[in-house]
């Protein structure tokens, strides 16, 4: 998996975000270092999705300084943005966004192609021996089952070895048997040098995590245990 060559992955900086005259992020600092798993809470509408939409380069459109692996992106041209966006950083949706009439591979090696990545046969064959998804390597998308569409888009997330993975309420819809199956995945990305973002309501595998951050009225603040 991608493996840091920053000791320090996310540098956020005052960071303010409004939607009209409602303030959902009020001067928000953030650090996030090479290798941690930080899981994120904080209630519905807490401005979660805002926050690491602004971390995964889908919103650009926000006050104070952003710094990814070094680099300030406000800065970056729209090319430089796009290359982050397919080789660094790799996004696990809430909702899935898998395309229904593809098929498991052809989802899974979309983002490669984006990027002109070249995906041998037996790394693909490994990672979907990983995620447990071989069998349904055929199977168009719209007849998976909530679980498996979840692997699958980590699958997708993960197949340029990115540095970076946000992934956004990942077991949001699962039961708690594959719950616990997204998230052993996402340990072991962690455990092979993979910079994690985990945003949840489940406060049991927030625990696990190495970090606990809670975003409450546009600021987000370290939980102690």
């Amino acid at each position: 998996m991608g493996i840091c060559t920053q000791s320090t992955v996310i540098e956020i900086n005052s960071l303010r975000k409004r939607y009209g005259t409602k303030e959902v992020l009020k001067s928000l600092d953030m650090n996030v270092c090479c290798g941690d798993f930080v899981a994120i809470m904080g209630k519905s509408g807490s401005g979660k999705s805002t926050l690491i939409n602004i971390i995964g380069l889908l919103e650009e459109d926000y006050e104070g300084e952003y710094r990814l692996f070094g680099e300030d992106m406000k800065k970056m041209s729209d090319r430089k943005l796009t290359k982050h966006r397919c080789k660094d950083i790799g996004y696990v949706f809430q909702a899935y966004n898998l395309i229904n009439d593809c098929t498991v591979k052809e989802n899974v090696l979309l983002p490669a192609s984006y990027a002109k990545n070249k995906v041998s046969p037996e790394t693909l064959e490994a990672l979907f021996e990983e995620l447990e998804i071989a069998e349904l390597a055929n199977k168009r998308a719209e007849l998976l089952s909530g679980g498996e569409k979840q692997r699958v888009g980590i699958a997708r997330a993960i197949i340029n070895n990115p540095r970076l993975v946000i992934a956004d309420e990942p077991t949001g819809s699962l039961d708690e048997e594959n719950s616990e199956k997204i998230f052993r995945i996402l340990k072991r990305l962690n455990a092979n040098g993979t910079t994690i973002i985990l945003v949840t309501h489940n406060h049991q595998l927030a625990e696990k995590a190495g970090r606990q951050l809670v975003l409450s009225d546009g600021i987000l603040k370290e939980q102690r245990s």
